[in-house]
Formats: C-alpha cells, sequence, structure tokens
C-alpha cells in the first residue's frame, strides 16, 4: 500500500511540474535581430527599429494618465538598445526617444514569449497589469 502512495504521489508531482510549465507562459526573451523591423500597436503608434541600433517612432506613448490612456505621444528618432536577459521576467528594451526641454526622454518596452512572437509592451500600471501592446504587421 505505501508503495501504492510513493508511485501516486510521485507521478502527481511530475504531471503538476509537466502541467504548471505548459500552462504558465514562458519568459519573454529575444535576439536583436528578433526585434529588427517594424511594430505596430493601437491609436495609430508604429515603431520602427534598425539593426544599426536606430529607431524611427510616431505617436508612441511615453506617459499614461490615470485612466491609462497615452497622455504623451513622441514622433521622431532616436535609439534602441536591449537590455540583458534577467534571472526572472522578461527581457527589456531601452528607447531612447531624445531630449525635451534638456531632459532626454525614455521609454521601457517589455519583450512578450520567446523572440517576441507576442510582441512588445510599455507597462502602463503595475496595479492592473495594463500594458500598451505592439505586434508585428501582418
Amino acid at each position: 500500500m505505501k508503495k501504492a502512495y510513493i508511485s501516486l504521489s510521485i507521478i502527481c508531482g511530475v504531471l503538476a511540474v509537466g502541467a504548471s510549465l505548459y500552462l504558465l507562459p514562458p519568459d519573454g526573451s529575444a535576439e536583436p535581430s528578433e526585434l529588427v523591423g517594424s511594430w505596430r500597436g493601437s491609436q495609430g503608434a508604429e515603431l520602427t527599429l534598425r539593426e544599426d541600433g536606430s529607431l524611427t517612432a510616431v505617436v508612441v506613448p511615453t506617459r499614461f494618465s490615470d485612466d491609462d490612456k497615452p497622455a504623451n505621444l513622441f514622433t521622431g528618432k532616436g535609439t534602441w538598445t536591449l537590455e540583458p536577459k534577467p534571472e526572472a521576467g522578461d527581457q527589456q528594451i531601452h528607447l531612447s526617444l531624445g531630449e525635451v526641454f534638456g531632459s532626454k526622454k525614455g521609454v521601457q518596452l517589455e519583450i512578450q514569449g520567446k523572440g517576441a512572437r507576442d510582441g512588445l509592451a510599455i507597462p502602463i500600471s503595475i496595479d492592473t497589469g495594463a500594458k500598451f501592446t505592439f505586434k508585428r504587421p501582418r
């Protein structure tokens, strides 16, 4: 009887670990080559990342209001750098979007899914988990 309980416990443990790995989305990560190209968000937002680290942005949000709507939008040129992958969580891209009144504007994007297959996102609210997402055009 003890052998049956032990065997059943081991099988249940293996199934639980397997199910959690399958159900939990993998942390977002990408190589620079997987990020190069055009990305589109809602409300006409567009982001083009180039191989040389330069970018072009069209109405990309840099700040959000209390109701999670874009409060400041940036259109222009800038640069991007891929941050190293952290131990846990999504890898990030830092966008440098020029200067406004002597202060540099920047935005952090989270990579969603392996190879950015689920897009890029600007976190809006830690409390609600709201994100402004960019996807590859189809």
